[in-house]
């Protein structure tokens, strides 16, 4: 009888332990037999004995060697040491770290340093990563990527950034070391080239047939001809500059008694007039012949359009006058006139602009003149003396001192050219009037 119960403890104890033959190796050298539950990502979960009632223990994955269930092994360290591959990360700073990544994100990657399985789970911006290896296998490649190039049109300005958006008119950009920093403007204008991950995408290049560039605004003087000057026997220029704005200022100077062919007013009595004058006075423009557009407004040229203008003429006159005595010894009596005047006018005009080069304009006016006049060698017998006065003064017509009205007009062409940088006035360009 007591060899029966002894057969059957040992069945019952074969029974048992047949239960309890899962094998686990811990990376210590421990060897726990057990009754394996779960085998998980992190944890391995057991029974050290089959009662129902009996404790589940856990135990890292990552201190075990070796699991055996069922005789079988289930996990071994070794083999996923054979078969794992290490991801490495290369920082844009030169850092190289060998890594097990455990998440990609639009912004950031996660991941655990491959020594250290168990511990922390690290964050880094995708923004500070060159490349990026997963599985040997290359999935971010920041190595071509260079600052964006900003260079302004005064030549001296380099800009080194990341450009965040490219308009019509403006160029967002941020600092390349400061990628949370805020967002900067610049007009599109000041921009000579951007270069884009090395690549030119945009080049500023001046149209030699645009009224839009600075080349042209620059230009805002004209020496002018009084183009039938030499016909009425003097020759006549004037200079023009921009002083601001709309307002422009005329100086001209007159020689008189050149000309293609003078004229002698023979059957007048008048020959040889010589003399000059001089006339000056500021120039108002007054329409909207608008030509030049600059960011999106349109403005007019400064020496285009209608104007206005108030001048002024100093001049000194000499004419060679005679008489015809009706004597047989003496039938002409010479004498000369000395005209000095100043004359005020008010003077309406227009000038075009061709080709940026050549201005065409007419002008018309109306004043008062101030006159003096010396006579020479005036005849003694005056009883035949008759003095005839020109109303001719060639830059302006005169009717005499009861009735002191001028009369001005003229049609010029002229060559437009850049002012003098000692003579300009305000640099702006954004000329009155404005085009409606």
């Amino acid at each position: 009888m007591k060899k029966t119960l002894f057969l059957f403890f040992l069945l019952f104890s074969g029974a048992a332990m047949a239960q309890m033959q899962d094998t686990i190796v811990k990376k210590n050298g421990d060897v726990l037999k057990v009754k394996v539950t779960e085998i998980g990502t992190e944890e391995i979960k057991f029974k050290t004995t089959t009662a129902p009632d009996a404790p589940i223990i856990s135990i890292k994955k990552s201190d075990v060697k070796t699991i055996k269930v069922g005789g079988q092994t289930i996990y071994s360290d070794e083999e996923k040491k054979q078969t794992a591959t290490e991801d490495v990360l290369i920082k844009k700073n030169g850092d190289v770290l060998k890594i097990t990544v455990t998440e990609i994100g639009t912004e950031e990657i996660k991941f655990k340093l491959y020594n250290n399985p168990d511990g922390p789970i690290i964050t880094v911006n995708k923004s500070e990563i060159r490349t990026l290896k997963i599985g040997g296998q290359l999935v971010i490649d920041n190595k071509e990527a260079q600052d964006d190039i900003i260079v302004k049109k005064d030549g001296s300005t380099t800009l080194k950034v990341k450009i965040v958006e490219m308009g019509n008119k403006e160029i967002k950009f941020r600092l390349p070391n400061e990628p949370d920093g805020p967002i900067i403007t610049i007009n599109k204008s000041e921009v000579k080239t951007v270069k884009i991950k090395d690549q030119i995408v945009y080049e500023y290049k001046p149209d030699p047939f645009s009224t839009s560039n600075s080349g042209i605004l620059d230009k805002t003087s004209s020496i002018k001809f009084h183009f039938f000057s030499p016909l009425r026997t003097h020759l006549a220029l004037t200079y023009e500059w921009m002083n601001k704005p709309g307002f422009n200022f005329e100086a001209g100077l007159g020689i008189i008694g050149v000309g293609v062919k003078p004229i002698n007013d023979f059957g007048n009595g008048v020959s040889n007039p010589k003399g000059a004058f001089l006339r000056f006075g500021p120039k108002f423009l007054l329409g909207n012949s608008s030509d030049i557009e600059i960011e999106g407004a349109r403005y007019a040229h400064p020496l285009k359009g209608r104007y206005f203008k108030v001048e002024m003429i100093l001049q000194a006159l000499n004419t060679r006058n005679f008489v015809d005595t009706g004597s047989f010894t003496t039938t002409r009596v010479y004498y000369t006139n000395k005209y000095q005047s100043v004359t005020l006018n008010l003077i309406y005009g227009r000038q075009n602009i061709y080709g940026n080069a050549v201005t065409v304009g007419y002008y018309f006016g109306v004043g008062y003149s101030l006159e003096s006049k010396t006579t020479i060698g005036k005849p003694v017998n005056t009883n035949w003396y008759y003095d005839y006065d020109s109303p001719r003064r060639y830059s302006h017509v005169y009717f005499g001192k009861e009735f002191p009205l001028t009369l001005t007009a003229g049609f010029t062409i002229g060559l437009i050219h850049k002012t003098p940088d000692r003579w300009k006035g305000k640099k702006s360009y954004k000329n009155n009037p404005r085009s409606k």
